[in-house]
């Protein structure tokens, strides 16, 4: 990472900053992109009309030192490096869309503010200035970046051509740099420009939050169904021993525990019964001794 060449954000020199980086060192200043935006002026003023043109204005440029896509498309052309527009309708944008991989870097600009994606070696990384230092982009995370600066009203292009070589090229090449290096699920993009829309900012906050909170309450809800599956499982299980020791009851149950049950339950009928439910035959006394018979029996039964 320390072989990157990267400038930090000086001022509104964005334009500079993003050419540096494409480039790999402090080729281009403030003053050189300003004589190239006077001469775009000076072409500009003799194609409108000849000579009469003393009150026109400089697109190309301003005093906070901004400088126009034609002032960075004429730098670019000192090194035969063309800007072409990622939403061109030609064969060579629609293949810079289905495999921006392949390309070798990207300029975009979002509300005066110029930055650079480039790749090293087979790894890709944002230069912008407004980083404290270059960030790693993984090849899967691309294509999902330039889609999301896209919505957010970017203007992008693609770099044609062959860029200088320089010495991060080559060390990345050989030894690249971890993809643990950078978190490459959560981007800033901090502009400095007197026209950021801080409520931007604040819905990016928020958005980023609730997407927190959401994956909070998915766990809690995974949480909440396997406990409720644990607590059925072991209501189930309490029911299957019940009727596991129902069953043996039954096996091991003997004869004599059916006569004993069959004595008590007369006994409970001789007590409770009405004349009418009740066999005319059926006396207290009758049965009475029909138990005391039965007990009896198990008596001697128990003495053999």
């Amino acid at each position: 990472m320390d072989s990157i060449f990267h400038e930090k954000q000086e001022g509104s020199l964005c334009a500079q900053h993003c050419l540096n980086a494409l480039l790999q060192g402090p080729f281009f200043t403030a003053v050189e992109l300003a004589e190239l935006a006077s001469q775009l002026d000076e072409d500009e003023r003799s194609a409108l009309e000849h000579g009469c043109n003393s009150s026109h204005v400089s697109n190309n440029m301003d005093e906070a030192g901004y400088f126009s896509i034609q002032v960075i498309s004429k730098a670019l052309s000192i090194w035969s490096l063309e800007l072409v527009p990622f939403l061109r309708q030609s064969s060579e944008a629609e293949s810079a869309r289905q495999h921006p991989e392949q390309q070798r870097a990207f300029i975009c600009n979002f509300r005066k503010h110029w930055f650079t994606i480039r790749r090293f070696g087979n790894q890709w990384f944002d230069l912008n200035s407004t980083l404290s230092k270059p960030r790693l982009i993984s090849t899967t995370y691309l294509n999902i970046y330039l889609a999301q600066l896209q919505q957010e009203g970017h203007s992008i292009f693609f770099v044609t051509g062959n860029l200088p070589d320089c010495e991060a090229e080559q060390l990345i090449a050989l030894c690249p740099v971890p993809e643990d290096y950078s978190n490459n699920h959560e981007r800033t993009i901090t502009i400095a420009s007197s026209d950021v829309d801080a409520d931007g900012a604040d819905d990016e906050q928020m958005q980023l939050a609730m997407a927190i909170c959401k994956a909070e309450m998915d766990e809690e809800n995974v949480s909440l169904q396997r406990i409720l599956q644990s607590s059925e499982e072991e209501a189930q299980e309490k029911e299957l021993q019940r009727a596991l020791e129902l069953s043996k009851m039954e096996v091991y149950r003997t004869p004599e525990d059916d006569e004993l049950q069959e004595a008590i339950k007369l006994s409970l009928t001789a007590g409770h019964s009405s004349p009418a439910t009740d066999p005319p035959t059926a006396t207290a006394e009758q049965v009475r001794m029909k138990r005391q018979a039965f007990l009896d029996k198990l008596d001697r039964q128990h003495n053999k």
